[in-house]
């Protein structure tokens, strides 16, 4: 094959001037018709890769479990302002309420419970996926690059797995709403370097504040950790002092903090005592505190990335070829997503407390980053491979075999040791309560469960066993948790997912099991009180 030589037709950046408006360099034409496939083409990738395990998995025991109880609790007792747990103001589980808002909204109508609870994070997925493409293609007109970024982040089993994409979780929506906050950010930061335009600069920066509180009163703090590379993108483009000057900024986010002072006034005098938490856990205990047995070293979020983070890292490669790219707007926007990812990657890396799903916010920035580089280098910047056709086969190839892989690794393969679905049976109360066609055949059934432990806690709990039973009782059958068989009366009709629980109840004569599967069991003591606290002892 003869490498023909690298033309203005093969990148039609090199033939525009930097001083010119929006370049199309995608060959796709048409409009909106196109735009439509190109996104319902992502939404369905999407929906293939997160779906089956959000709608099919059970329920998780850290940290869905406990967001969920907050949830249905406000559902069902109001009380929209002070999230509980068992009835009282939780000061363990400290967000602020957004997410929970969003839940026990879903939660007050007739849907799932489960879909209730995760509907929130797989449209938040799903949006960011979308956001992906619509920055590339508002704002280059680049189609390409909004279609590599959206199946970059589509491919990642970060995004769409455990604790993100697919559970009802706080990092998918935190996600979106920290790439809207950069990109509307940037937009306010460059417009009136670009000709001037004060009455737009006013609505980015308006919004910009907005989502950043909307992204705090979501999950607290972390709702930061892009800010110092915003600014580190507006020191770059030599328009701090400027924007420290306009009004309009301080007022936008003068306003946002004013909302957040106000809510945490407010939190506190409800329920007194949520400040100290929120510093003890939240704030000091991320910082400084390294969750027992899970020290993990500095370079830990780059080996998350390498895993998870497939095969945008090995694009990353691209971004080499950016600073031979002539058109501004391209190489801003590399720029400034390029530098929020990179500051809140590096934030949340000297955190003691490391967990995988902190780094979800760095995804969809990174594949807007590396979409648009992509699709430069596809278009016949940097000086190997020559051959485009190469080129798209070195970018196309990879991408299907993650596609591939991804699907596997989320949908197929079976949960490890080390999966959030790994916990004792109880975390089947839900798919198996299911299987009752009537709620309240339920009514008055006793549910054996001991618990289990928590990190840093003695105490044994049930938080899905708990969220299930408040959810029957929802629909008319009035459950209740029992912790050990002493307190069980006379003629119980008793469920429980327990191994330790079920194990008792197969070895006692007098137990009529009606119904059972893997993990758990029901069925009737139809003996008296007396005869269960012999066969107890």
């Amino acid at each position: 094959m003869t490498n023909a030589p690298v033309t203005i037709r093969d990148c039609p950046s090199l033939g525009v001037k930097p001083s010119e408006g929006h370049v199309d360099l995608t060959p796709l034409r048409g409009g909106l018709s196109v735009d439509l496939v190109l996104a319902g083409l992502l939404l369905a990738v999407t929906a293939l890769m997160l779906l089956p395990g959000a709608l099919g998995l059970p329920m998780a025991l850290w940290d869905e479990s406990r967001v969920a109880n907050n949830a249905i609790e406000m559902a069902k007792h109001g009380g929209w302002l002070v999230t509980t747990f068992g009835g009282v103001p939780d000061h363990w589980e400290l967000k602020p309420p957004l997410l929970i808002w969003a839940m026990a909204a879903l939660l007050r109508t007739d849907m799932d419970p489960m879909l209730a609870v995760r509907l929130p994070s797989i449209l938040a997925t799903m949006g960011s996926v979308l956001l992906v493409y619509a920055t590339c293609r508002m704002l280059l007109k680049d189609r390409l690059a909004g279609l590599v970024g959206g199946l970059l982040l589509a491919c990642s089993v970060l995004f769409m797995g455990d604790h993100v994409g697919r559970t009802g979780d706080y990092d998918a929506l935190l996600s979106l709403l920290t790439l809207g906050f950069v990109i509307c950010a940037g937009l306010y930061i460059d417009r009136e370097a670009i000709g001037g335009h004060p009455r737009g600069s006013r609505l980015w920066i308006a919004a910009a504040a907005a989502l950043l509180l909307f992204a705090f009163m979501t999950k607290s703090v972390a709702s930061g950790l892009t800010v110092p590379g915003v600014v580190a993108y507006a020191m770059m483009r030599r328009r701090l002092v400027a924007l420290l000057a306009d009004w309009r900024a301080w007022l936008s986010f003068a306003g946002a903090a004013a909302v957040v002072a106000g809510w945490l006034l407010l939190r506190e005098s409800l329920a007194p005592g949520y400040l100290a938490a929120v510093w003890h856990y939240d704030i000091a205990g991320t910082i400084l505190t390294v969750p027992e047995g899970r020290q993990r070293g500095p370079a830990y979020y780059v080996w998350v990335l390498l895993r998870g983070f497939e095969p945008a890292i090995l694009l990353s490669a691209t971004l080499l070829a950016m600073p031979r790219d002539p058109d501004p707007k391209r190489w801003r926007l590399c720029l400034l997503t390029g530098l929020a990812a990179l500051s809140c990657l590096t934030l949340i890396s000297f955190l003691n407390s490391r967990y995988y799903w902190y780094a979800a916010p760095v995804l969809p920035l990174a594949a807007v980053a590396i979409g648009v580089s992509t699709s430069t280098w596809l278009r016949g910047a940097g000086s190997w491979p020559k051959s485009i056709v190469l080129r798209h086969v070195v970018v196309g190839l990879p991408m299907l075999l993650a596609l591939a892989a991804s699907f596997w690794f989320l949908n197929v393969r079976r949960p490890t040791a080390h999966s959030l679905y790994s916990a004792p049976d109880q975390v089947w109360y839900g798919s198996f309560i299911a299987q009752f066609p009537d709620p309240r055949a339920l009514d008055g059934v006793i549910v054996l469960d001991r618990g289990v432990p928590r990190d840093g806690d003695s105490r044994y709990f049930s938080p899905i066993a708990k969220f299930f039973i408040e959810d029957a009782e929802r629909h008319g059958a009035y459950m209740r948790l029992l912790t050990t068989v002493e307190d069980l009366p006379a003629n119980a009709s008793v469920l429980s997912c327990d191994p330790d629980m079920r194990q008792w109840l197969a070895s006692q004569e007098s137990f009529a099991m009606t119904r059972s599967d893997a993990h758990c069991v029901f069925g009737n003591f139809p003996g008296t009180l007396d005869d269960l606290s012999q066969t107890a002892r």
